[in-house]
């Protein structure tokens, strides 16, 4: 079949599916934005130009032979409980990041990397210094970047998975230039936002080449890093529509600002993290304070605590922050799978350990905390893990002292929404239904929208692009 028709229909219906105009019945039947990026990634990847042209109805056949592609290795094995486990990692790194709030993600990148961020007051950076993502861009702030890319993902969706840079030159977008910078729309597109198909196939062979079949569909989708190609019809087109917002989110930063400045920018990123976690726990209203980490000890041997202390009317929360993402291994269920969960997520439960081992230690320092109230404790990691949810991962964790969760910060995002009893109330829920001390929130609190995140919807509300284009559409009017 035809490669480019089938790219060009790829794109048109990720475009209907983020405008709403797709149904379940499309889904089951694997019209899914990931099923989707994966076949047009097979097509980059492998097909060619050939008489049939693709329609609509090659696209569905082709998604529902996508879903319907099994591990030969279960097959083979069908008892083995890893096997199992690996499938389950796979499966839910396709699917669930697709599944995740745009404001949340996006307002969670201003609040990390924009000018929503703060640092904690002792904060001596490596790479995060002032300016520094102008540095690694060539002068592009970040919060022109991720504006850029929400207008640019909000263009090509209204216009069938396709986007120009010629457009910006027509008298149908003149009124768009007090909405925002067109050279930093034509910067971000050309530098972050677009490849040709040589380079694609350059790319997918990294991540593709060297796994065995089982894993090959898993595996990184560079249209993730470069939603749209060009070369294959009249003007550029994104087969993974989806993937475009996801260039604005924490990941997609993290990933760039590690690139070009190294592993000074994930360590400084470690301290940034635990203090935006800090300020999601100050959302918690009602009877509650919150205890930053504290050193303990004899003063020749003084230790650090665990990152907070969230201090409820009857528990005390212990809470440790992981801003460690996930490994390549992890995703695709490599052979070493679990090493990242267990060097990342097994050194924070150990850390909640023996924090609450030496709690008495912890209350000389600080006369607030209550040694007496019942304890539970929190790893929060930037990007999920999905352990909770994988349990052959979590049998792999080191046992706890305590009953602890393992939860994303957008999971901490919504449960810090709740008032102090409430949030105490789900926790003990979560806490007497613990398996081997590992808690799971067995439904979000029904109470809890994710929009109703006051630090989230208030950094949303503040992107300037939404000011201006009011601001446009009223002189339009006038």
């Amino acid at each position: 079949m035809d490669r480019d028709t089938l790219l060009i229909e790829a794109a048109g219906a990720t475009a209907a599916i983020a405008r709403g105009e797709f149904d379940e019945n499309h889904a089951k039947s694997g019209l899914t934005p990931w099923t989707i990026g994966d076949v047009a990634r097979t097509a980059l990847a492998w097909a060619r130009f050939n008489r049939p042209e693709a329609d609509a109805g090659t696209l569905m056949q082709l998604c529902n032979q996508n879903i319907h592609i099994v591990d030969e290795g279960l097959l083979g094995n069908p008892e083995s409980t890893e096997g199992l486990g690996q499938v389950l990692s796979r499966l839910y790194f396709e699917q669930f990041p697709s599944q995740t709030s745009v404001m949340a993600s996006v307002a969670r990148a201003l609040l990390l990397f924009g000018s929503a961020a703060e640092h904690p007051q002792d904060f001596s950076p490596k790479a995060m210094t002032p300016g520094w993502f102008e540095a690694i861009t060539g002068g592009l702030t970040l919060d022109d970047y991720v504006e850029a890319v929400f207008l640019i993902t909000v263009m090509t969706q209204s216009n069938g998975g396709r986007f120009s840079l010629s457009w910006l030159e027509g008298s149908a977008f003149e009124g768009l230039k007090d909405v925002i910078s067109f050279d930093v729309l034509r910067r971000v597109f050309t530098e972050h936002l677009v490849t040709n198909v040589t380079d694609f196939k350059a790319v997918n062979r990294t991540f593709q080449e060297h796994l065995p079949p089982a894993q090959k569909k898993f595996a990184f989708n560079p249209l993730a890093a470069t939603p749209f190609i060009e070369g294959v019809a009249p003007i550029p087109i994104a087969p993974w529509g989806q993937a475009i917002i996801r260039k604005a989110s924490p990941p997609a930063i993290y990933h760039l600002g590690l690139r070009k400045l190294g592993g000074g920018f994930a360590d400084d990123l470690g301290a940034v993290f635990q203090h935006y976690v800090g300020r999601q726990l100050a959302l918690v209203h009602g009877e509650v304070q919150v205890v930053g980490e504290l050193k303990h000890g004899p003063q020749r041997e003084r230790k650090d605590s665990c990152d907070w202390f969230l201090d409820l009317p009857g528990m005390l929360v212990l809470v440790e922050c992981k801003a460690r993402q996930p490994i390549e291994s992890l995703r695709i269920g490599g052979s070493d799978w679990m090493s990242s969960v267990s060097g990342s997520i097994g050194h924070a439960i150990r850390q909640l350990n023996r924090s609450s081992d030496e709690f008495e230690s912890i209350c000389a320092e600080e006369p607030r905390l209550d040694p007496g109230k019942p304890r539970v404790g929190l790893v929060v990691t930037l990007e999920p893990f999905y352990v909770t949810q994988n349990w052959i991962l979590a049998e792999q964790l080191p046992m706890s002292d305590m009953p602890v969760a393992v939860l994303s910060v957008g999971e901490l995002e919504t449960l810090v929404a709740l008032s102090a009893g409430e949030l105490e109330s789900t926790l003990a829920e979560a806490a007497s239904g613990a398996e081997g001390r590992l808690m799971r929130f067995t439904h979000e609190p029904a109470a809890v929208d994710k929009g109703e995140n006051a630090l989230l919807a208030t950094t949303w509300d503040s992107i300037d692009l939404f000011a201006r284009v009011e601001s446009a559409k009223e002189r339009l009017q006038d």
